[in-house]
């Protein structure tokens, strides 16, 4: 089970993982959320740091959990 640091995630990131659990595609997401490809990475790096996710998968995994519990 992954533990969540201290940090939470900016409203941008929560945007952006609302899309990631529905299986958008990068390229989708930012063109939906009106920014570039290179900013969207960035928000799903910073994610993954404050989420302790080693990759996209186990982000993935552990915004659904997050989602599903607010």
């Amino acid at each position: 089970m992954m533990e969540f640091k201290n940090e939470e995630l900016i409203e941008r990131e929560m945007e952006i993982a609302e899309y990631l659990v529905q299986d958008f595609s990068l390229n989708h997401i930012a063109e939906t959320t009106g920014i570039n490809k290179k900013l969207v990475m960035v928000h799903i790096r910073n994610m993954m740091k404050k989420l302790n996710a080693e990759n996209m998968s186990t982000l993935i995994k552990v915004l659904k959990e997050k989602l599903n519990h607010l």
